[in-house]
């Protein structure tokens, strides 16, 4: 039977090779047609697959025992791989807006085919299906990795959704469409961004999951417990370190 490390390294080397197909095709579509808006969001999806590979490496110190050195467990070291793909999304957002700049000062529009929108619908499938997938074991697995690089993959689904409506339009002559998505593209990617970065900086940081007067309710009815003089927690919800002094 498979340990729960290997489950999460199982569907991270999934949705990597998924990643980098749906990557490719994005990426080499958006060249050829010289639409800035897919390129980008192919560009996007080549940043899920290194966030990917960070995550397969981090996975496997995470699940070390306990240590002198790290009494804790190696536990953050997955939440650390998930700040990376946080960071990573950041710097994409990044890319894509100096992308849109460059693009208003030469004023170029993108050229399409079928073989464009068969790409992008294809695209898509593929993220909701990754998606979904990523989410069901993220949960059954309780994996602070799988469910970050789920939410990326969740903002892969509407930016491409995003895109395919932009083609729609450039094709029947509005141009200029493709910039708009693009900078809509860039604004998902920074909100999917910050909100990984917030939480897993809330973990590093040793935030609170669970307050001081939660933990002292569930303690009231212990009989041998008389005093609760301090109670501390740290981590997730779903793996919180908790100190009772009594």
């Amino acid at each position: 039977m498979q340990s729960s490390r290997q489950q999460v390294e199982q569907v991270l080397s999934i949705t990597l090779i998924l990643n980098l197909l749906v990557a490719i095709g994005k990426i080499g579509i958006g060249l050829v047609s010289g639409a800035l808006a897919i390129t980008a969001d192919g560009v996007h999806s080549l940043t899920d697959s290194a966030g990917n590979v960070a995550g397969l490496i981090a996975i496997r110190i995470a699940d070390r025992p306990p240590d002198d050195d790290h009494p804790y467990g190696h536990r953050k070291f997955e939440t650390l791989s998930a700040l990376l793909i946080g960071g990573l999304l950041l710097l994409t957002g990044w890319e894509m807006v100096q992308g849109i700049l460059g693009r208003l000062t030469e004023g170029e529009s993108p050229t399409l085919t079928p073989l464009t929108f068969v790409v992008l619908i294809s695209t898509l499938v593929i993220n909701i299906v990754v998606s979904r997938y990523q989410i069901r074991r993220g949960h059954q697995l309780k994996s602070q990795i799988l469910l970050a690089d789920a939410k990326n993959t969740s903002a892969d689904v509407y930016v491409t959704l995003s895109v395919i409506i932009s083609m729609i339009l450039v094709a029947f002559g509005w141009g200029w469409m493709d910039l708009v998505v693009a900078l809509i593209v860039a604004g998902l990617i920074f909100k999917s961004a910050w909100e990984i970065v917030s939480q897993t900086t809330s973990v590093l940081v040793d935030t609170a999951p669970y307050s001081p007067e939660y933990l002292c309710t569930v303690l009231a009815d212990v009989p041998s417990v008389h005093q609760i003089v301090r109670a501390r927690s740290r981590g997730t919800v779903d793996e919180a370190l908790i100190d009772i002094d009594v």
